[in-house]
């Protein structure tokens, strides 16, 4: 389930940067459809990868403090948990917010509402906090797997 989560986001991260590529060619007025229907595929998947991350270290972390209650280390493990939330959430929600606002001003040049200039900027702060994000998931996940199998760990008999 993390590996699958992390390649959503990196699918994001690809997606950025073929989301930008297709802006760039695009005529304005004629060819911006590709580049709309990239943007919200784009926008779903990196949605759905943050926030199902965010749930998967809510859910695990539940479940290994179920699961620790009462052994030598617990507080350390509880820590450790903590410390996983604490950096993996706040970049997710980074992460996402670079996005929605980088799809929302895209909607604005289209209209005529930003200068493109904008959006692009935004389009690359959204690579660089989805890339910030991977970076910090990948590393908490790691150390989180090692808590799934210290004490999630079916005994088969």
């Amino acid at each position: 389930m993390a590996n699958a989560l992390l390649f959503l986001t990196m699918l994001s991260i690809g997606g950025i940067v073929a989301t930008s590529l297709s802006g760039f060619r695009a005529i304005p007025g004629a060819s911006t459809g590709m580049h709309i229907i990239l943007a919200l595929g784009t926008v779903l998947i990196a949605l759905f990868s943050q926030s199902m991350i965010m749930f998967f270290f809510i859910g695990t972390g539940k479940e290994i403090r179920t699961k620790a209650k009462g052994v030598a280390d617990e507080r350390e493990v509880l820590g450790r948990i903590r410390a996983y939330r604490a950096a993996v959430f706040p970049a997710a929600m980074w992460a996402i917010l670079a996005v929605m606002v980088t799809f929302i001003l895209g909607g604005g040049v289209h209209r005529g509402s930003f200068p493109p200039w904008m959006h692009t900027v935004t389009a690359v702060i959204s690579a660089y906090y989805l890339g910030r994000a991977y970076w910090i998931e990948a590393k908490a996940m790691n150390s989180n797997a090692e808590l799934m199998d210290r004490f999630l760990r079916e005994e088969i008999p």
